[in-house]
């Protein structure tokens, strides 16, 4: 499994947190802003789009998402990363943003993220964790799919191609 991370930001109701289920679960760990080091972190301020090239580095080091609210996302836009990724436009299927493009909460974030570099598996096992977890897999499938095999600088084409 790739280690997750994730920074929380105390946002939004804890009960809510995506992240901090998976932490209950032993699927993620947190950690501070300042304990990024080389972990692949998922930010959408980046023009550096997550592919199947950055396995290698999400298993060496692992996935970071950053816990926090898109309302308040001027407190998180100015955060730099060493290595820093976006996800390509994918349909969020969380029940706050259904349907809506890049709407997603953090656990479809690193299930995308996992999916895209090739661990498709680890990333059923953590949308299974809510029980609408797979509708984002059967709302992304086909993009999905493409980007996981796609070589990085494709992945704006696909990303027309859908969206």
């Amino acid at each position: 499994m790739i280690p997750i991370y994730f920074i929380y930001l105390k946002q939004d109701d804890p009960k809510k947190s995506t992240m901090r289920k998976l932490e209950r679960f032993g699927l993620a760990k947190r950690i501070s802003y300042g304990n990024t080091g080389y972990k692949l972190v998922l930010t959408p301020f980046t023009d550096v789009r997550i592919s199947k090239i950055d396995r290698p580095a999400a298993e060496r080091h692992g996935i970071c998402v950053i816990e926090g609210s898109w309302n308040r996302e001027e407190t998180f836009r100015h955060m730099q990363f060493l290595n820093a990724r976006r996800l390509p436009k994918l349909l969020a299927a969380n029940p706050v943003n259904y349907g809506k493009l890049e709407r997603l909460s953090s656990i479809e974030a690193v299930a995308a993220a996992l999916y895209i570099i090739g661990y498709k598996d680890e990333a059923f096992a953590v949308l299974s964790k809510y029980n609408w977890g797979m509708n984002f897999i059967q709302l992304n499938r086909n993009p999905l799919d493409e980007y996981s095999e796609a070589e990085p600088e494709k992945i704006p084409e696909i990303e027309d191609a859908y969206f």
